[in-house]
């Protein structure tokens, strides 16, 4: 009896079970349903919307194949989840927005922000404008800096910038817009499926067209990769302003490898956002040298193939690093079967050496650089020498050597003039090397790779210290012992404060400067990677080239006719023809409209940090309204004082608490920022063909 009552309740137990499993199955795929309806029309909405603001996405997404056991899988709550590739669980829990929600709130309780100082901007004893500018810019935020207000521990409901990493499905997104605004919002995702996904999740085309209705950006790098992540990044932040970057709440979406990389990238290279954005006298003296060499009718680089260059020739590429001791022998050797290229001061090292080198690379606009180059070694070497250089270069330069090659260097006022006047003088355009800064190396290998060369060889391009703590070849200009007073020769840049990742070595000891070259080197050889670079010594990695020390390379075999490789070099560069550069072409009275249309919205009073922050923006944009026009060489005579500037005040706007207290020290820099635009103005006509001076008291 009890048995069968046991069993009656067994099977009313299961059944009951199994109908509320049905009723689950059955609410399930009404949910499924329903969300592939919603779902579908989502991404024919989303689609149109990119089709109107991003055309190139749009196209990427029409073109999408998702992998074949791809789904989006129905969760209880009625939205989307996702398995991502390579992972055994899903993306999101039973609730993704609810659980996405959360992280928001946790995300904005304590906001990671990118916090730059500015207070060690000023140089001492240098009258240039823009040093002088700075020197006050840095002073003032000091004083600000020493009342020890308490600084801003949330974002409120603006922020300057935001970098999302990992897009996932999106649903992070409304939570956080919803909560705060970004003038910039950069999100990074390198999964572009999970992108595609997020099309049928996400109301892309609400979120879009918000974005624009507000007059603010929203900037996608999808399928984005640890290699390449900083490169697109610095292109994006070329084309709009560093300002738009240097202030961001910083927030991880999606816990996978790839987005750990991309963050790891973004904390390594961060301070490459920070400098390097020219300035106003250094923009100037660019157009004034570029005119200058234009007219002294040397040879620019052309886009022209030359099918006689045997780019199977090996190139040396010589620095002044201490590995370059160790090179000696080889390079007596082997060197008359190489094309050597001298880079820098590495002409006294080798000179001293015995050891000839054919072209010689120099970019310095600075008038004490060529006078130390012409102190360095007798005229006669340079007069039996071939030069390689920029169109920024002292223009003087050029009468020294038996020949002169130059490149127009990229984001620079003289190459857009140059530009523009070429298409007219020789019909053709004067293509830009790439990744040629910072330093005489990055220069120098970027035309072996440009032409095409594909065996390369460095020797000294050390980029730091050596193990024994030298810092140049024992034969350069420099003094081995920096402290010294009585020793002779010339101080070098410290190499301190940085390390990078060593040739053959653990680390090697370097400074800003040389590990961007470092950087730069790095995106150089991946742009062009069919070729093979030998990197030789004991120096810092460089990315992309083969390791190797001197004692295991062989010797090269009898380059036949060396004179007539470098000859066909040399038949790569044309001159522009041009007798005088009409001051018509410069557009005297643009420049001038531009600084009073500056001035005029700087003028404008604010009551609030969002006032200030607009006012800026609005110059920004109107400044870089000239970029890729026939006057974008103005624009990049103001360029630099404007990123040296407005990077700070955007960051001081949103470093403190108080709102008043933010803009006490806007007035402050913003008055320093209209004396900087008014002796731009007053300066430019009258100084845009003059040579720079820096350094000529030097030699008095």
């Amino acid at each position: 009896m009890n048995k069968n009552i046991e069993s009656n309740e067994s099977i009313e137990s299961q059944l009951e079970s199994l109908d509320k499993k049905l009723a689950e199955s059955v609410e399930h795929k009404k949910r499924e349903a329903k969300f592939a309806e919603e779902a579908n029309s989502r991404f024919e909405k989303n689609l149109q919307c990119f089709q109107k603001y991003y055309p190139d996405v749009a196209n990427a997404i029409e073109q999408y194949q998702v992998r074949e056991d791809f789904c989006l899988h129905v969760t209880s709550t009625g939205v989307g989840n996702v398995k991502p590739k390579n992972c055994d669980v899903m993306l999101y829990s039973y609730d993704p927005i609810g659980q996405a929600q959360e992280q928001v709130k946790a995300n904005l309780a304590k906001p990671f922000t990118t916090l730059t100082d500015y207070t060690n901007y000023y140089i001492p004893e240098d009258d240039r404008i823009h040093m002088k500018y700075m020197g006050m810019l840095s002073s003032q935020i000091k004083q600000f800096e020493q009342q020890v207000e308490p600084q801003i521990s949330e974002l409120g409901n603006y922020f300057p910038s935001a970098i999302i990493f990992g897009l996932g499905l999106g649903y992070h997104l409304p939570a956080l817009l919803e909560r705060v605004n970004f003038r910039y919002l950069f999100v990074v995702e390198p999964d572009f499926e999970l992108f595609f996904g997020s099309l049928f999740c996400l109301d892309w085309h609400s979120i879009i067209n918000e974005i624009d209705k507000r007059g603010e950006s929203l900037y996608l790098l999808l399928g984005a990769d640890e290699d390449t992540f900083i490169a697109d990044l610095e292109q994006m932040a070329e084309n709009i302003g560093a300002f738009s970057i240097v202030r961001s709440f910083c927030y991880q979406h999606t816990p996978q490898i790839e987005t750990n990389k991309l963050i790891a990238e973004w904390i390594k290279g961060y301070f490459l956002f920070q400098n390097g954005h020219g300035f106003f006298n250094d923009s100037i003296t660019g157009l004034a040298h570029s005119i200058h060499i234009a007219e002294k009718k040397a040879n620019f680089l052309t886009n022209t193939k030359v099918e006689e260059l045997d780019r199977d020739t090996p190139v040396f590429i010589v620095g002044n690093g201490p590995s370059l001791d160790d090179a000696d022998e080889y390079l007596k050797k082997n060197c008359k079967n190489a094309i050597v290229i001298s880079a820098g001061t590495s002409v006294a090292s080798l000179y001293k050496k015995g050891i000839k080198a054919d072209f010689h690379v120099l970019i310095e606009r600075p008038y004490a650089n060529y006078k130390i180059f012409g102190d360095i070694v007798p005229p006669e070497v340079y007069e039996d020498m071939n030069l390689l250089g920029v169109n920024t270069l002292y223009p003087d330069t050029i009468d020294r050597y038996k020949w002169a090659g130059i490149t127009v260097k990229g984001n620079e006022s003289g190459t857009d003039l140059l530009g523009m006047l070429s298409q007219t003088c020789i019909a053709t355009n004067l293509p830009q090397i790439p990744y040629c800064n910072p330093v005489v190396a990055n220069t120098a290998l970027s035309y072996a790779m440009y032409l095409g060369f594909k065996n390369i060889y460095l020797f000294g391009i050390d980029n730091g210290s050596s193990v024994s703590g030298n810092h140049h070849s024992k034969d350069s200009i420099y003094k081995f012992n920096q402290e010294d007073e009585q020793e002779e020769g010339y101080i070098s840049i410290p190499l301190k404060g940085k390390f990078l990742p060593g040739n053959r070595s653990e680390l090697v000891e370097t400074n800003d400067l040389l590990a961007s070259s470092n950087h730069q080197l790095e995106k150089l050889i991946a742009y062009f990677p069919e070729r093979t670079v030998f990197n030789i010594g004991d120096g810092a990695k460089i990315k992309g080239t083969v390791p190797s020390d001197v004692d295991s390379l062989l010797d090269l075999p009898e380059l036949s006719n060396k004179d007539v490789s470098i000859e066909n070099f040399k038949s790569h560069f044309k001159s522009l023809g041009l007798d005088e550069i009409p001051d018509s072409v410069i557009g005297f009275d643009t420049f001038d409209e531009i600084c009073e249309h500056l001035l005029s919205i700087a003028r404008e009073p604010v009551k609030t940090r969002m006032e200030a922050l607009d006012v800026l923006t609005r110059q920004e944009r109107f400044l870089y309204s000239y970029h890729l026009t026939h006057r974008s060489h103005l624009f990049h005579i103001i360029k630099g004082a404007m990123l040296y500037y407005h990077c700070p005040m955007v960051t001081m706007l949103y470093k403190y608490e108080s709102e008043q207290y933010t803009l006490d020290i806007y007035t402050e820099l913003n008055e320093l920022w209209q004396g900087y635009i008014l002796e731009m103005q007053s300066y430019f006509p009258e100084h845009y063909r003059t040579k720079c001076d820096h350094g000529s008291d030097w030699f008095e």
